[in-house]
């Protein structure tokens, strides 16, 4: 009788371990705790929202057929780790290097929920990111998203990146006239 009840210890104690393991891998990622540290906003008018650092606020600059709107910190005399921006329009353009001496790589990372390349000058440890896409807005002035950020460190260079894959488009709760 003794063999059996260690049998059946050695059974149950597999199977709940099996089981544990098995449940180990559906359980999600934790969420970066930097997230925590964000607050939603939206961008300007739009249907876009982004969460950005409570110590921060959006600009708007507005053209005939375009809008620009920019993120940094709302004390201007702090100086800002990192600040970023979104061209809304039908004509964005991709900026260069601001040095020769600057280096240039790909990088992907999402925006919108999709994944995006990219381009990341590396200019002495500073940086300057930029990507396009296109807005799914369907509201004809605004087919393309030219987002852009710079980060004064490869930390805020995560931290920027993880702001820009809080961007999203929710639907309008205005009612149409």
């Amino acid at each position: 009788m003794n063999s059996n009840l260690k049998t059946l210890f050695l059974s149950v104690f597999l199977i709940l371990t099996i089981l544990g393991c098995s449940d180990r891998k559906t359980k999600s990622i934790p969420q970066n705790p930097y997230l925590k540290e964000l607050t939603e906003k939206q961008i300007g008018e739009t249907n876009y929202y982004i969460s950005i650092p409570k110590k921060y606020t959006i600009k708007e600059n507005r053209g005939p057929d375009f809008s620009v709107y920019y993120f940094f910190p709302i004390d201007t005399t702090d100086t800002a780790s990192f600040s970023g921006g979104f061209y809304f329009g039908n004509y964005p353009s991709l900026f260069e290097a601001s040095s020769d001496s600057c280096k240039t790589e790909k990088r992907k990372s999402n925006i919108l929920n999709k994944d995006t390349d990219w381009t990341v000058y590396n200019c002495n440890g500073k940086y300057s990111i930029q990507s396009i896409v296109e807005s799914g807005s369907n509201e004809g002035w605004n087919h393309y998203i030219h987002a852009f950020a710079n980060a004064n460190s490869t930390a805020d260079l995560k931290k920027i990146f993880l702001i820009l894959e809080t961007m999203k488009r929710k639907k309008s709760n205005k009612q149409p006239k």
